[in-house]
């Protein structure tokens, strides 16, 4: 199971707690985002040297 797939199983056992299963999806996100871009930057830098 997901990170955003516990978080909402989380909300719904729990409503009171959506600020917090929200923040942390929000920072999942972020991470998520990040390592997508690592992946596709150092993809480039990596074709850049072989050629």
């Amino acid at each position: 199971m997901s990170l955003n797939e516990d978080c909402l199983i989380n909300y719904l056992q729990k409503p009171d707690e959506l600020a917090y299963t929200t923040e942390i999806l929000k920072l999942n996100n972020k991470l998520m985002e990040r390592e997508f871009i690592r992946n596709q930057f150092s993809g480039k830098i990596r074709t850049e040297l072989i050629k």
